[in-house]
C-alpha cells in the first residue's frame, strides 16, 4: 500500500472524483458504455449527491492529487435503521490500483460513518473491475442483492405449454393487484431470506400495488388460471443513466403465487414481457432480486440477466462504540 495522505472528501473534490469514476466506469460492462459516461454528467451526478444529501466519505490523495475516493449517504428509515449507503457512485480508485485501496479507504471512511451513529453499511459494488468486489468480500460485506441487465437481442423464449391466461391490466383489477402485494414480501420474509415484514411497510406496498392500475407509464400484465390471477409482471420506462443503458425497460416487480410455482407461470408471463416489450423497441430489460431469495435468484438467471453491479451489506457490532480501547472507563 502506498503511502497516501487520507482527508475527507468534499464538494470541491467533485472534478477529481468525476475523472476516476469515469476511468472506473470504462472498465464496465459494454450495456453502460451510453452517453452518460461524460464527465458533465458525472459531475452533476455528484453534485446532486452533496446537495440532497449527508455525504460523509474520504479520499487518498498522492503528490499528483486524488487517487480514490469513497463516500456514503448518512441515511435513516424505518426498514434499514440508520445506516450508510454507499451509492454507485460512491467510489472509485485509479485504474491500476489494487483492491487494498479499495480496502484502506473503507477502514478510513467507516471510522466517520461510525461516529454518525451508522452500523449498518451498504455498498452498491460495481462487476467490471473485479478489485471492487474483491476488497468488499474481504472486508467481511456479504451480498444481498443482484442488479442485472438483459439484451433482448439474446433472450431465449421458454415456449412452456401452460394453461395459464396471459392478458393486460385493467382499472378493474385494483383490488386483484393489491391481493398479490403480499408475494413477493412473504417469500421475501420466509426461509432463507429472513426479510423483516414490518406491518407499516406491507401496508404501504399494499397501496402503492393498487395505485398501480392509475400509473400511465406501467404496463402490468396479469396471469389467470380458472379465471383467478396468479402471477404478474409490472414494467417501467427506464431512464439511461450510469446503471442503466440506452433504450432500457425496468421490469420492476413480479411475482407468482407459491402454489403456481414450477407450472410454467413465471416462464409464460417472461414470454409475453418480452414480446411485448421488444415491439416497443426497448433493447434492454433491467431487473434487481434477492441473492437469498431461492426462486428469484435462480429464475432471473434463466431469462438471460447478467449481474452488473451488487448491493453488499455488512453489520457492525454496536456494542465496539463502548467495548473499546479508547474508553477509559471499561478499564479501571
Amino acid at each position: 500500500m502506498k503511502n497516501y495522505k487520507f482527508q475527507p472528501i468534499t464538494y470541491s473534490d467533485i472534478p477529481a472524483m468525476a475523472k476516476l469514476f469515469q476511468e472506473r466506469q470504462r472498465q464496465e460492462s459494454s450495456v453502460l458504455q451510453n452517453a452518460c459516461l461524460s464527465k458533465s454528467y458525472i459531475e452533476e451526478t455528484l453534485k446532486a449527491l452533496f446537495e440532497k444529501n449527508r455525504m460523509v466519505g474520504i479520499g487518498a490523495f498522492s503528490d499528483e492529487g486524488l487517487v480514490g475516493y469513497m463516500m456514503a449517504k448518512v441515511e435513516f428509515s424505518v426498514e434499514m435503521g440508520r445506516h450508510a449507503w454507499v451509492p454507485y457512485e460512491g467510489m472509485a480508485v485509479k485504474a491500476g490500483e489494487s483492491a487494498e485501496q479499495i480496502r484502506h479507504l473503507y477502514a478510513e471512511a467507516s471510522q466517520l460513518w461510525l461516529q454518525y451513529g451508522c452500523f449498518k453499511h451498504f455498498a452498491m459494488v460495481p462487476l467490471g473491475a473485479p478489485a471492487y468486489y474483491d476488497a468488499f468480500q474481504r472486508l467481511c460485506f456479504a451480498t444481498e442483492q443482484v442488479h442485472g441487465v438483459m439484451e433482448m437481442e439474446s433472450y431465449a423464449p421458454f415456449d412452456v405449454a401452460t394453461d395459464v391466461v396471459i392478458r393486460d391490466l385493467n382499472k378493474n383489477d385494483r383490488a386483484k393487484l393489491g391481493e398479490m402485494s403480499s408475494i413477493i414480501f412473504s417469500y421475501q420474509n420466509a426461509s432463507p431470506t429472513y426479510a423483516a415484514a414490518l406491518p407499516e411497510s406491507v401496508m404501504q406496498i399494499q397501496e402503492g400495488y393498487e395505485n398501480i392500475v392509475n400509473d400511465e407509464e406501467a404496463t402490468v400484465i396479469l396471469a389467470e388460471k380458472n379465471g383467478e390471477v396468479v402471477g404478474f409482471h409490472a414494467y417501467w420506462p427506464q431512464d439511461p443513466g450510469l446503471m442503466a443503458p440506452d433504450k432500457a425497460v425496468e421490469l420492476s416487480v413480479a411475482g407468482t403465487l407459491a402454489s403456481e410455482m414450477g407450472t410454467g407461470v413465471g416462464k409464460a408471463l417472461m414470454d409475453e414481457g418480452y414480446k411485448i416489450m421488444k415491439e416497443k423497441s426497448y433493447q434492454f430489460m433491467v431487473a434487481d432480486w434477492r441473492m437469498a431469495n431461492l426462486a428469484s435468484s435462480t429464475f432471473w438467471p434463466k431469462c438471460g440477466f447478467q449481474p452488473i453491479a451488487y448491493r453488499m451489506v455488512r453489520n457492525i457490532d454496536e456494542r465496539v462504540a463502548w467495548a473499546n480501547f479508547e474508553n477509559p472507563l471499561i478499564w479501571k
